[in-house]
């Protein structure tokens, strides 16, 4: 197959559809690797799928474009994609979460490409990916976008050396559950501009970066193997951003419930290495009411030492 330059007549090209299996075991062992304990998750014989679940379909089952067949739409693009940096994700869902047991079917098309200058320097590409999700009678259920940047120089950040010596990378002898700390607020209780508080986890380590590569499919070496980071230019192996993402979805469905949550956005901007002590804040942007239903826009993001790392919105419906 001919090689397509990479431009804007990408934008449309569109992969297989697949089935999605939501089984209920990986939507547990998902919500564990996030840092999420509700019992929607791990009590209910049909648990709602954590808000970014839905990226695991294109790992196991399905078709992303880190990992399109050389003869397929997007294996003919000419870019090296496994190379490319999560510039963030987005899930839309049109109406209740789907749960264990629904079937649904996917197909993953190339939504957006576009060029601008890197505020490090050089050129980015940006391929933005939309999986769409639908019941087998055609239901549509959600959207999953990604954001992939592609850099025009490896995405080196200064790491140093004795911090690196210093950090656990991995023992995990604290717990992970103070995510528990953030209780439900129903519509009453909720205030602009306020939110449940900071939740700072324990310091990151290894350990915490491949549970959430084994639950989310997610297996690039380049988070589990120093060589291999190192060899790909960074100083050592770093974090998914999505599994802070994830977190971040755990603050949310904490406070306002699983089952309620019709949007999730996150982006990153900066990258997280074991060690890192992050906090977590959310707040309220919005209360207002739409078609009968109450609803809440919300803000999010994770920080380390001050520095922000990557910001999350989300809508509720309570």
């Amino acid at each position: 197959m001919a090689r397509i330059k990479p431009d804007e007549s990408i934008i449309g090209l569109e992969g297989p559809v697949y089935d999605v299996d939501l089984e209920r075991g990986r939507i547990r062992q998902f919500a564990k690797s996030i840092y999420a304990f509700h019992p929607a998750y791990h009590e209910e014989s049909k648990p709602v799928v954590p808000p970014t679940f839905l990226m695991m379909a294109g790992y196991f089952y399905g078709y992303i474009l880190a990992r399109a067949p050389r003869d397929s739409a997007f294996g003919s693009i000419d870019e090296d994609f496994t190379t490319c940096a999560d510039g963030g994700q987005e899930f839309v869902f049109h109406g209740p979460l789907p749960r264990a047991g629904d079937p649904l079917v996917a197909s993953t098309h190339m939504h957006d490409f576009k060029e601008r200058q890197g505020r490090r320097g050089g050129r980015l590409r940006i391929y933005v990916t939309c999986t769409r999700f639908h019941t087998p009678g055609g239901r549509h259920v959600a959207d999953w976008f990604e954001w992939n940047v592609k850099t025009s120089h490896s995405p080196v950040q200064s790491l140093d050396e004795a911090r690196i010596r210093d950090r656990p990378y991995f023992m995990k002898g604290d717990p992970r559950d103070q995510f528990n700390a953030v209780g439900f607020q129903d519509w009453d209780a909720l205030r602009e501009g306020e939110g449940p508080g900071s939740i700072v986890m324990p310091p990151l380590t290894v350990t915490d970066i491949v549970a959430y590569q084994y639950a989310s499919g997610e297996d690039g070496p380049t988070h589990h193997d120093d060589g291999s980071a190192r060899a790909c230019g960074y100083p050592g192996i770093y974090s998914m951003g999505m599994l802070h993402g994830g977190a971040l979805a755990t603050y949310t469905v904490n406070w306002l419930g699983p089952e309620n949550i019709r949007r999730f956005k996150c982006r990153f901007v900066e990258m997280q290495f074991p060690g890192d002590v992050l906090a977590y804040r959310g707040w309220v942007v919005r209360k207002y009411e739409q078609d009968n239903n109450r609803m809440v826009d919300i803000e999010l993001d994770f920080q380390r030492d001050g520095t922000l790392l990557g910001n999350a919105w989300a809508t509720f419906t309570l």
